[in-house]
């Protein structure tokens, strides 16, 4: 039996707002819980589950900066090297329970993402270059003249971007 060409229509809308309904319930329920800072991972960065956090489903996310840092390594302790001409910062990785050290050479404003806890930084750039760390605000937290140090005292809770010129 064929319907009038009017009643197709209600049809056809309510078949296309089940349908996207059903979709956006299916998109929604499948979408990662993000962060409460709401910082997107940087690329390259890992999430695995660790530690306490492990059971209550937590995932535990790698620190990641953009842009890039110049090269990205790992280190046990307060003790690393810093090439001439370098900002390196050093925060917890707990996805790798070790430091992650982030060399930082292009005048640039880096992004932080995941970045928490104790760690530090060397200034080894040119003397008297200035670096500035960021609130989430934009404001200013802490300048560093090169050449300067803060070790395992520093917290990176507050900072939320780098300048490193």
């Amino acid at each position: 039996m064929q319907l009038p060409r009017t009643q197709l229509k209600p049809r056809k809308l309510v078949g296309l707002v089940a349908g996207a309904g059903l979709l956006l319930t299916t998109l929604l329920g499948a979408a990662p819980v993000q962060a409460a800072d709401s910082a997107s991972p940087a690329v390259g960065s890992t999430e695995q589950r660790v530690g306490a956090h492990a059971e209550a489903g937590v995932l535990a996310n790698s620190p990641g900066i953009s842009p890039a840092a110049e090269r990205v390594r790992y280190v046990s302790g307060n003790n690393y090297s810093c090439p001439t001409g370098r900002l390196c910062a050093r925060v917890w990785d707990p996805t790798r329970n070790t430091y992650k050290v982030f060399d930082l050479y292009y005048c640039k404003t880096y992004s932080l993402s995941y970045w928490g806890g104790r760690g530090g930084f060397y200034n080894y750039q040119t003397d008297g270059t200035a670096a500035k760390f960021y609130n989430s605000r934009g404001a200013v937290v802490h300048t560093s003249i090169a050449r300067s140090t803060a070790n395992s005292g520093w917290n990176w809770d507050p900072i939320w971007k780098i300048k490193n010129c």
